[in-house]
């Protein structure tokens, strides 16, 4: 492998780690935050984490504002173990012969972590406009959903690639045994 290509890898496998540990952060500013606003002091749910306000949501039903709370953490951790299986594949890829069961499974775990985060943006999305139809602000909202349908297509790309490397495998061990 050249140089170049090494260091593009050593930097996206950098990045990977860098989005890893700063989703982990957000998820857990979410529910340090959720738990200040609704056990502490309300105030803590018109900044609950980056800028997000959800203090018309609480206002308007606790219950409610729990749900989008749960919806945007799980949209975070699900992001989160897409880059986690992104780092694993980094620290198990042999690029000598880079047709393995487990690469191939850890594609497949990334397609259906970014399945599950478009679906679960994508509820949150129809979910918050029930909100937003009522006057509730929901200021940097989109923000932290992110985007459900670029998750989706990503989703559809991954299962696509993790089925390359499927029939790779079968190949690479057809290869190993006429040898």
């Amino acid at each position: 492998m050249s140089t170049k290509s090494t260091y593009i890898l050593k930097f996206l496998n950098v990045m990977s780690w860098i989005a890893f540990i700063g989703l982990c952060v957000k998820a857990g500013a979410l529910l340090a935050s959720y738990g200040v606003s609704m056990f502490i002091n309300e105030v803590g749910a018109k900044n609950l984490a980056l800028g997000l306000d959800l203090s018309g949501i609480k206002a308007y039903d606790q219950i409610d504002y729990s749900i989008m709370v749960f919806c945007l953490t799980v949209i975070t951790i699900l992001e989160a173990l897409v880059f986690y299986s992104v780092i694993q594949i980094f620290l198990k890829i042999n690029f000598v012969s880079p047709f393995h069961e487990t690469i191939g499974k850890l594609i497949q775990k990334m397609s259906g972590f970014s399945l599950l985060v478009g679906i679960f943006s994508n509820i949150t999305v129809s979910y918050s406009e029930k909100f937003t139809a009522m006057g509730i602000q929901l200021p940097n909202l989109m923000e932290h959903i992110g985007l459900g349908d670029a998750f989706l297509f990503f989703a559809g790309i991954l299962y696509f690639i993790s089925q390359l490397f499927a029939k790779g495998i079968e190949l690479q061990k057809e290869s190993e045994l006429t040898i």
